[in-house]
């Protein structure tokens, strides 16, 4: 590390020093505790496994077929980083034949020998038909959280499913989300583990139990053995001295649907490249980037405008839009009809952000209907952006309602890793934007992505006052590093109808779901088939995790550019091209392709907004005479949509920002459209851009600070 990026380590040290004293995961593994498990006796990739014994495993009961292999050699790299990053070796630069460990040396090589066809960006085609699979394999650590209050609901029976679908180990985590104490009792129909107050104890099948949680916030861990199906307790506080019904239960067992929707992978026709154009074989191909086969995208809506945006959400769970005055009173406690709302078995929302304002308690309430029927509500955010108010509504929900469950993402450094992995704790993020809602009755299934989050910002020009409701947020105006900042976004999503391109949406993103708790990994959706006829679909949707998957987002967004032959035009705000994407960007403007971009070079009023706008000028620096840079200018609006369309063939919606973060460091999601009608449809939009957009003068001002400090590959790569 230089001088320069030990300054900036400087500043950064004290919260990483804070972060570090609250970094520690719950539990241990329920093979700790069952041993006897199959699972368990059947290792995973990992550093306790021999070099022979890793070269020889299968690491899946019940085949090595082509999903298995291709899923093992995920497993292998992910085992792979982890030993680099505790170890300084691979990227960080130490030769691995230096770490004096004679099991390191075994494992080490029989773990890229695994890995070793991540070497070539695109997966080939194996035999096989297409269609759906199943997995089965227990292969990942299931850690979810149960929120208890004693104020929620005190006396209404709950019902609590935990997943251990794919699962060697299951850990469930009493989380204390109010102020009294709760007493837990009861019994389970399997064995099962208890960790609380850095004690274990184990409990055999029928035994009762009892387990405390005072009122300061702590938790318990549960372990259930793999044959523990169901426990019947009974919660007891001051609101209900006589207890109230607790039901756990394993949800694969309770609930066949989800299970295989849980489950389910797809092998993707992939046609004859042969006469293909690049385009076409890109869009097509197999990589290691998780995605869907081709699908049906029928007539999506696109939804320019931030009121059709939100709306089309709320309609999704209402059945209806709510009316231009409820934005203009912008109560979040209008009056909500459901007389029309669908019957839904499965929610998902994922987003950076659900925020404790208006819209972020418009859609609490739509979802708390539904969970009051019994609905099934998955909900993905980002825990280090999370404020008090955001925690208290989304614990408070969750408390009350079981079957609202909520994962709070947040990234943990190995121990030992390098500084730079370290301090990655203070920004990997949780992007994935998508809300899909999955109906009993034909036709009222959706399913939405782009770039929206749950936040006002999103809504309304300027922050709206809500000092009558305590609970929620009153945002300040700021610029900087504050999570109490408010600007106006302007984005886009789109929202698709069909119900087999929703529920496939919806199967993508339990993968992520379901990822491995100590790991973040998610299994791969998708395998690539030999096929003679082309696929009918248009559209695949992708989900990206670079820190896991080798960066394949970013060959994915290389592979396109360089097929580009006439144009690309792209609407993105944040242009921290990583070196690969520049590089391409260099060929495509070599080849004569000409690229157009729509960005916010001044992101004044975003998080860090003086530290981005630096960065944008450096873009500007090096491309304004080569590219149509224009300046988007709305006033007082930044730019916050993601849409990159190339030879007017070929467009892709998604979260993704054209930065270090999105390719390195984040989650990310989106929707990639082979198809000139699409296109067609998008051009309006594009054009849209362009005329709230002018031209950006080349001749930028750039302080010598930020120069100094964006020298630093490191830095850089932070954002």
């Amino acid at each position: 590390m230089s001088v320069r990026s030990a300054i900036t380590a400087t500043w950064l040290g004290l919260a990483l020093a804070v972060l570090a004293g609250c970094a520690g995961m719950p539990g241990h593994s329920a093979c700790a505790f069952f041993p006897g498990d199959d699972a368990c006796g059947r290792l995973p990739v990992s550093a306790d496994s021999g070099g022979e014994e890793i070269a020889g495993a299968h690491y899946f009961a019940g085949g090595n077929g082509a999903y298995e292999k291709q899923f093992q050699a995920l497993l292998a790299q992910s085992r792979l980083d982890a030993l680099d990053r505790a170890n300084g070796t691979g990227r960080f630069g130490r030769d691995w034949r230096d770490v004096q460990n004679s099991g390191f040396h075994a494992t080490y090589p029989a773990l890229q020998r695994l890995a070793r066809p991540l070497d070539d960006a695109e997966i080939a085609p194996t035999q096989g038909r297409p269609g759906e699979g199943r997995f089965a394999g227990r292969w990942r650590i299931s850690r979810q959280t149960l929120y208890l209050d004693a104020a929620a609901r005190p006396l209404a029976p709950k019902t609590f499913s935990f997943s251990g679908l794919e699962a060697r180990s299951v850990e469930i985590v009493l989380r204390q989300a109010g102020q009294q104490p709760i007493d837990i009792g009861g019994t389970c129909d399997g064995p099962l583990a208890i960790r609380a107050s850095g004690r274990s104890t184990t409990v055999a099948r029928a035994v009762p139990f009892h387990l405390s949680l005072p009122a300061a916030e702590t938790s318990v861990s549960l372990f259930p053995d793999e044959t523990l199906s169901q426990c019947d307790l009974r919660v007891t506080s001051a609101l209900a001295p006589a207890g109230a019904p607790l039901t756990l239960l394993r949800e694969e067992s309770a609930d066949p649907w989800i299970a295989r929707l849980d489950s389910r992978y797809d092998r993707c026709p992939v046609p004859d490249p042969a006469g293909m154009e690049e385009l076409d074989r890109a869009f097509y191909a197999g990589r290691w980037l998780s995605q869907t086969c081709a699908l049906p995208l029928g007539s999506p809506t696109l939804l320019r405008k931030s009121r059709d945006g939100f709306n089309a959400k709320v309609e999704a769970l209402l059945g209806k839009t709510l009316p231009d005055s409820a934005f203009g009173k912008a109560d979040p406690e209008l009056p909500l009809d459901f007389a029309d709302a669908p019957k839904l078995r499965l929610i998902y929302l994922s987003s950076l952000e659900f925020k404790a304002d208006f819209s972020g308690r418009i859609m609490e309430r739509l979802i708390r209907h539904h969970a009051a029927l019994g609905t099934k509500v998955r909900i993905l955010v980002t825990d280090v952006l999370e404020r008090e108010k955001d925690d208290a509504m989304l614990h408070r929900l969750a408390a009350e309602f079981p079957n609202v469950e909520l994962q709070e993402y947040r990234w943990q450094a190995d121990h030992g890793a390098p500084f730079d992995e370290q301090i990655s704790q203070l920004h990997k993020v949780h992007h994935i934007k998508m809300l899909a809602t999955l109906a009993e009755e034909p036709g009222r299934s959706r399913v939405i992505i782009g770039g929206r989050n749950v936040h006002d910002g999103f809504l309304f020009h300027k922050p709206v006052d809500l000092s009558r409701y305590p609970d929620l947020e009153q945002y300040g105006k700021t610029d900087g590093f504050s999570l109490n900042y408010y600007s106006n976004w302007s984005d886009f999503d789109i929202e698709i109808a069909d119900p087999a391109t929703v529920e496939t949406l919806a199967a993508h993103l339990s993968t992520i779901w379901l990822r491995g708790a100590d790991t973040n990994l998610s299994r791969p959706f998708s395998i690539p088939v030999r096929s003679i006829a082309a696929p009918r679909g248009v559209a695949r949707h992708f989900i990206s995790v670079p820190y896991e998957d080798g960066h394949a987002l970013e060959a994915y967004f290389v592979e396109l550019i360089d097929t580009a032959e006439h144009r690309i035009q792209i609407v993105n705000p944040y242009l921290n091209l990583t070196p690969a994407i520049a590089r391409a960007f260099d060929r495509a403007l070599a080849r004569g392709v000409k690229i157009d971009v729509v960005g916010r070079i001044d992101l004044k009023g975003d998080i860090g907004g003086r530290f981005l706008t630096a960065l944008n000028k450096l873009f500007v620096e090096r491309y304004g005479d080569r590219i149509d840079i224009r300046e988007f200018k709305a006033p007082d609006v930044v730019l916050h949509s993601k849409i990159m369309m190339i030879d007017e063939r070929l467009v892709a919606i998604s979260s993704v920002n054209l930065n270090n973060r999105s390719f390195f460091h984040d989650s990310e999601n989106g929707m990639v459209v082979l198809d000139p009608a699409f296109y067609r449809r998008m051009k309006p939009v594009y054009d849209d851009y362009l005329a709230h957009s002018r031209p950006v003068a080349t001749n930028v001002t750039i302080g010598w600070a930020y120069r100094l400090l964006f020298s630093d590959k490191w830095v850089r790569e932070a954002f």
